[in-house]
C-alpha cells in the first residue's frame, strides 16, 4: 500500500477534533459531578436524563423548530439584502461608499438594545426574524464584497475589451469567482441567525429557545435551561455543518 501523506494528515485532523469533543464533554461532566462551578453548572449526564423524559424532549424540540424557522428566514432575507446592496454597489461604483458605510452602520448597532424598537415597529413575532436578518446582513454583505474582488485586473481588462456591460461582468465573471466567497459568508450567517433569532425570541416572543431560556432563568430551572442551551448550539453546528457540506460538495475545487 503507498504511503498517503495527505490522507494521513487529514486523518489526523479529524481525529485531533473528535479528541478534542471528548475532553469538552469530559470536563463538563467532571466539573459539574464535583461542583466546582457550583449547583448552576450540572453534570452533562443529569441533562441527558432531563431530556430522557418524553414531555421536556417535545418542549424543546417543539421550541427549537420554532427558532429553527425563524433563523432560517433571518438568513434568506440577510442574504437577500447582503447580495442585493453588495451587486448594487458594484453596477453603480459611486453608491459603493454609501453602501458600505450604511453596512458598517448597522453592524455597529447593538441588536440588543434594537430589540425594544423592534418590538414596538415589527411586533413581537417578526422581532426574531428582524433580529437575525441583521445579525447576517453585515457578514454577507462583506463576504459578497470581497468575492467580487476576487477577479484579477487582467480578467476584467479582458471583459472590457470584448464590450462586455457592467451586467454581464457580474454574471459571466465576477460573480463565478465570488461563489467561494458567498459560501463562506453562509457560513458565517447560519451561525449568525440562529443567535439572532434566539436573542429576537428573548425580547418577548411567543414560542422559541429564547423564551425557554429566559422562563428557565426566572424560575430558576437549571436543568431546562442548560437543555435549552444544548439546543441552541445543535442548531447553531447543524446550520454551520449544512453549508460546509453543501460547498464541499459543489464546489470542491475552491478548497
Amino acid at each position: 500500500m503507498l504511503y498517503k501523506p495527505a490522507l494521513v494528515k487529514d486523518n489526523f485532523r479529524h481525529m485531533r477534533w473528535v479528541f478534542g469533543v471528548v475532553i469538552m464533554i469530559s470536563a463538563w461532566e467532571i466539573t459539574g459531578n464535583y461542583g466546582w462551578l457550583g449547583s448552576t453548572w450540572p453534570p452533562l449526564s443529569s441533562i441527558f436524563d432531563y431530556l430522557n423524559s418524553r414531555p421536556n424532549l417535545e418542549l424543546l424540540l417543539r421550541n427549537a423548530a420554532v427558532t429553527g424557522i425563524n433563523a432560517t428566514f433571518g438568513l434568506l432575507l440577510g442574504t437577500l439584502i447582503g447580495a442585493s446592496l453588495a451587486i448594487l454597489g458594484f453596477l453603480i461604483p459611486r453608491l459603493y461608499l454609501g453602501l458600505s458605510t450604511f453596512a458598517t452602520f448597522v453592524n455597529a448597532l447593538p441588536l440588543i438594545a434594537l430589540g425594544p424598537l423592534l418590538i414596538i415597529t415589527v411586533g413581537e413575532g417578526a422581532t426574531p426574524v428582524a433580529i437575525a436578518t441583521l445579525s447576517v446582513f453585515f457578514s454577507f454583505f462583506v463576504a459578497a464584497i470581497s468575492g467580487l474582488e476576487e477577479t484579477t485586473a487582467i480578467q476584467r481588462d479582458v471583459t472590457i475589451v470584448f464590450g462586455a456591460s457592467r451586467w454581464n461582468q457580474l454574471r459571466f465573471v465576477q460573480l463565478p469567482a465570488a461563489v467561494p466567497r458567498l459560501l463562506d459568508g453562509l457560513k458565517l450567517g447560519a451561525t449568525a441567525a440562529v443567535l439572532g433569532a434566539i436573542l429576537g425570541e428573548w425580547f418577548g416572543s411567543g414560542s422559541g429557545l429564547g423564551v425557554i431560556l429566559v422562563s428557565a432563568m426566572q424560575n430558576f430551572q437549571i436543568q431546562l435551561l442548560w437543555s435549552a442551551a444544548l439546543f441552541g448550539t445543535l442548531l447553531t453546528i447543524a446550520g454551520f455543518l449544512f453549508i460546509t457540506v453543501i460547498r464541499l460538495l459543489l464546489f470542491r475545487r475552491y478548497v
